[in-house]
């Protein structure tokens, strides 16, 4: 069975989510934006040696910046973010960080970084990448089972901006059509905001219609 829980963390209420197989005994969480008791009383009491991943689906603060506090109390989850992404972890200008004077962001390094198609082992199931660039370069979602984890490329009835660095109009297009070409009515986890599925956004997302909009996130 597998159960999915929400943890709206930091200013901009970014979503953290974590992913528990109670069957396997394993979990994951996706975009470790900000300090959640309660995400980390629910992997506690799941079991903290059944974590197994931190998946980042791109390097904006709001997404990343508790990253590195998770990882050094749960040493063995491996970090995963998209290759083209990978200097946010590090660089102040692109993870936004240096936008706001008064924030701090600890550094860290990823453990892995994926590119479009690769898979990540999950007990005997897989975890799939696909490379979704628009709100930035490097910017992934993560397809587990019948769940997309999307971040800031699909939201619901829009998307991310694409005015920061790295950022392409043209590439969020296109990455939303290639989200609006998968397999099924999935349900899509988001970076902000409420879940959707794919069907409604076929019908009701700007991108998948070839519009664009400058949304807040």
């Amino acid at each position: 069975m597998i159960k999915v829980e929400c943890f709206p963390v930091g200013a901009l209420e970014a979503n953290c989510y974590a992913v528990f197989d109670t069957t396997q005994k394993l979990c994951f969480v996706v975009d470790t934006g900000g300090h959640s008791s309660q995400l980390e009383r629910s992997i506690d009491l799941f079991g903290s040696s059944s974590l197994k991943y931190i998946l980042l689906t791109h390097g904006h603060f709001d997404h990343i910046g508790n990253t590195a506090a998770i990882k050094r109390k749960y040493p063995e989850a491996k970090i995963v973010i998209g290759a083209g992404d990978s200097p946010f972890t590090t660089d102040d200008s692109l993870n936004l960080t240096a936008y706001f004077g008064s924030m701090s962001f600890e550094h860290f390094k990823a453990d892995a970084e994926v590119s479009d198609g690769d898979e990540l082992s999950f007990g005997d199931k897989k975890i799939k990448v696909i490379a979704t660039p628009g709100h930035t370069k490097g910017g992934v979602c993560y397809l587990f089972e019948d769940i997309l984890f999307t971040g800031d490329t699909i939201m619901s009835r829009t998307t991310g901006r694409m005015d920061f660095p790295t950022g392409s109009s043209k590439d969020m297009i296109n990455s939303a059509h290639k989200i609006a070409g998968l397999e099924g009515n999935l349900k899509l986890y988001c970076g902000h905001g409420s879940s959707t599925t794919l069907d409604y956004e076929r019908e009701n997302n700007i991108a998948m219609r070839n519009y664009i909009n400058e949304d807040i996130y």
